[in-house]
């Protein structure tokens, strides 16, 4: 039997060409951090489930919360689906870009902004790595317990709640 999962099959439809992004990205992203060419696209394609390549339309790796903000208010504009990815270790295929959409890469986001020992809550940007994490953790006494297969590799992901708020502002 195939796999039934709608992201898989189905892609939603955007109006706006790739030239209309590329413009309006390029004012918010530096030239490393847009990726639009299928050269510097195809190592997007998949995570680390490789069963259902897909390439992206386009694929920005911002560096600060404004750029992500600003990259969600142009794709939110033009009606251009996103998927947030991390380093792409995954196997679940939670990170397979849409064919005309944005990838976006949340990999160069791995500040690691507050641990509190107290409440035991870390605050960090979502490309922080999971042995990053424990390390820090470690400083306070404290344990990280991610799945240590991956531990090295694997960023934390995710997305802000603020950000996914204040994208459609």
């Amino acid at each position: 039997m195939g796999h039934t999962d709608p992201n898989l099959t189905e892609t939603p439809v955007s109006s706006v060409d790739k030239h209309t992004l590329i413009r309006e990205l390029s004012a918010v992203l530096s030239g490393e951090s847009l990726k639009h060419t299928l050269e510097d696209l195809k190592p997007f394609e998949c995570d680390g489930l490789s069963a259902y390549p897909k390439i992206p339309l386009l694929a920005a790796l911002p560096e600060n919360e404004a750029q992500v903000i600003e990259v969600m208010r142009v794709c939110h504009r033009h009606q251009v689906p996103i998927v947030f990815r991390g380093a792409g270790t995954g196997l679940s295929g939670g990170a397979i870009p849409y064919e005309k959409g944005l990838l976006l890469v949340m990999s160069k986001l791995k500040s690691i902004l507050n641990i509190d020992p107290i409440s035991r809550i870390a605050v960090v940007e979502p490309g922080v790595r999971n042995a990053a994490i424990s390390q820090a953790a470690a400083s306070h006494k404290l344990y990280y317990a991610p799945d240590h297969r991956v531990k090295s590799l694997a960023l934390l992901g995710g997305t802000w709640p603020r950000i996914q708020e204040e994208c459609t502002a």
